[in-house]
């Protein structure tokens, strides 16, 4: 699903009531709002922000973005909520059918090989979808009765969701609430193969949080064959792809972002065939790592003080690099989750930092950091288009909304 450069959200409950696009993207951000005020996101960005001597502070979620979702603030003790609990009160209001079982590994088949590669296997559909209505009332008892066991019992239900991208953001959440979070990581295992790339990555984000050792998440590291470009090295911008994203082909030579770039924006893009890759792991150590094999690949070619275009954690690798002492001279960072304790630029050596973003990244959502920085010298720009965490990448958002001028 496509979110078309969804302008404007659907508050809740109203959103739990509909099916098209707008609605089903905000199902998925109430979903993952709910899931951060359980893991108590904001309270902990805040805390590491106010580390003696860091300027920065952090902004996990604008006020105004907040407001126009009209999610509600969870209210009580906001522990994890017995699965028996959970089924009783919607069984009691819906009936036992409504409650379907969930999916588990041994129901799930794995995708052949070929299918990975091409990404087009399909979702796994639930046994008994979860209707429009149903997931409309539970939305509205929450917003009377904004309690745990009040929002279990809607990402529970909404494990049943017929549409792939809630399901994915109710299993993140589920996974947080309830007791018994098996069924929800199995949905998130299905989804690593799904075809559609935004929940792909949701999928991802929110497994590697939960269970960093699964190893469904390796396939995801694997490197692509460079390409065999034949275009000389160039010496001012570089692109650094983000997490889960080393094998993709939009950031590479003859990758539709590159080509863009160097065509219409960069005509002296970092375009020969060994360009500068990390594994795109999801942790700080493989930060760490990216961010030192930049420093040892700028030095080996003498190309310090690169302009560098950064996507998701990939602008994380540059700031720890920035750190490392590497000079950049303007680093643009795109939907990149704002962690300023861990990741922030050493402006010494950075000449000039941008910000490029969407209302409410999803996938920054699933990852807990920041949706926005909030320090004077980081220039922020945010287009008017929710949710889609690939759209900072997307030629056509480039053309339509002027971003080279911001940059």
């Amino acid at each position: 699903m496509d979110p078309g450069g969804i302008a404007r959200p659907v508050p809740a409950p109203q959103a739990f009531g509909r099916e098209d696009a707008a609605a089903l993207y905000s199902q998925a951000a109430t979903l993952l709002l709910l899931r951060s005020q359980v893991r108590r996101d904001p309270a902990a960005l805040a805390a590491r922000a106010a580390t003696p001597g860091q300027r920065a502070t952090i902004q996990f979620a604008p006020p105004r973005d907040l407001a126009a979702l009209h999610v509600p603030r969870l209210t009580g003790v906001r522990a994890r909520v017995p699965d028996e609990a959970i089924a009783a009160a919607l069984s009691k209001r819906y009936g036992r059918r409504a409650i379907a079982p969930l999916p588990t590994p041994a129901r799930i088949e794995r995708p052949r090989r070929q299918a990975v590669k091409t990404r087009t296997r399909p979702a796994v559909a639930p046994a008994r979808p979860a209707s429009p209505d149903m997931l409309h009332d539970l939305a509205r008892r929450l917003a009377r009765n904004p309690s745990a066991l009040a929002a279990a019992q809607l990402t529970r239900a909404s494990l049943q969701h017929r549409h792939e991208l809630p399901r994915v953001a109710a299993a993140a959440a589920h996974a947080e609430l309830a007791s018994d979070p098996g069924g929800a990581l199995t949905i998130l295992g299905a989804s690593l193969d799904s075809a559609d790339p935004l929940v792909a990555r949701l999928a991802a984000t929110a497994l590697a949080r939960i269970a960093p050792e699964d190893e469904r998440l390796r396939a995801l590291l694997r490197r692509r064959r460079p390409s065999r470009s034949r275009r000389p090295r160039s010496h001012t911008s570089l692109i650094v792809h983000g997490t889960f994203a080393r094998s993709s082909t939009w950031w590479q030579p003859g990758g539709d972002f590159h080509e863009y770039l160097r065509t219409e924006v960069r005509p002296d893009l970092y375009s020969a065939a060994d360009r500068f890759e990390w594994s795109g792991g999801y942790s700080d150590a493989a930060r760490a790592l990216g961010a030192a094999d930049l420093r040892t690949w700028v030095d080996a070619r003498s190309l310090e003080g690169l302009d560098l275009f950064t996507h998701s954690h990939g602008g994380s690798v540059a700031m720890l690099a920035s750190q490392g002492g590497l000079a950049i001279g303007e680093l643009v960072m795109l939907s990149c989750p704002v962690h300023v304790s861990e990741y922030f630029p050493n402006f010494t050596v950075v000449s000039r930092a941008v910000s490029i973003r969407v209302h409410m990244d999803l996938v920054i959502l699933v990852d807990g950091g920041g949706q926005k920085f909030q320090d004077p010298r980081i220039e922020e720009h945010v287009l008017p288009i929710w949710f889609d965490h690939f759209a900072t990448h997307d030629p056509e958002v480039w053309r339509d909304h002027d971003v080279p001028s911001l940059i």
